[in-house]
């Protein structure tokens, strides 16, 4: 702005309305700006508010992931237990079965010797007997056997004799 020039200078009441104007504009100015900085420090509030949450939120997470973490390598090791203790559990099974099986294969071997000696045995008796009925030499046809009743006088009186 350019101002009138008096004798003096410049018009003084030119002067002071400008100044005036320009103190106006600068007040106006100053209630901006701090009408924006209280604009941005409530953002700034709500930021930071935001931000403790995204914390709180982040610390809940990584307590979770945490808890997650210790349940997983308890899960791994309690299924490597239980794994182990299945592996022991079918060998030891495994172990007894066999054993079971040796021992029923040894009673069926020892069944085995005893119907061998049994037959063995049979065959020697028939074999005997078979012999024995050879040796007996067959009464004739004409000598006839009478049996004969005993009786308690029959036998006292052979008794007695």
């Amino acid at each position: 702005m350019k101002f009138s020039k008096t004798l003096f200078g410049f018009k003084p009441g030119e002067v002071i309305s400008q100044i005036e104007s320009m103190e106006n504009e600068q007040q106006q100015k100053v209630e901006a700006l701090k009408l924006e900085i209280e604009k941005v420090q409530t953002e700034l509030q709500n930021a930071e508010e935001k931000r403790a949450e995204l914390q709180k939120q982040l610390k809940a997470y990584i307590e979770r992931e945490k808890v997650i973490a210790d349940v997983l390598v308890t899960a791994q090791v309690n299924a490597q237990r239980i794994e182990e203790q299945a592996r022991e559990r079918a060998s030891y099974m495994l172990e007894k079965a066999e054993e079971e099986l040796k021992q029923k294969q040894q009673e069926l071997d020892f069944l085995r010797i005893k119907v061998t000696r049994f037959k063995e045995e049979f065959r020697e008796v028939l074999d005997n007997y078979r012999v024995s009925l050879e040796k007996v030499s067959e009464l004739p046809e004409e000598a006839n056997f009478t049996p004969t009743l005993i009786t308690k006088e029959n036998r006292r009186q052979e008794v007695s004799s």
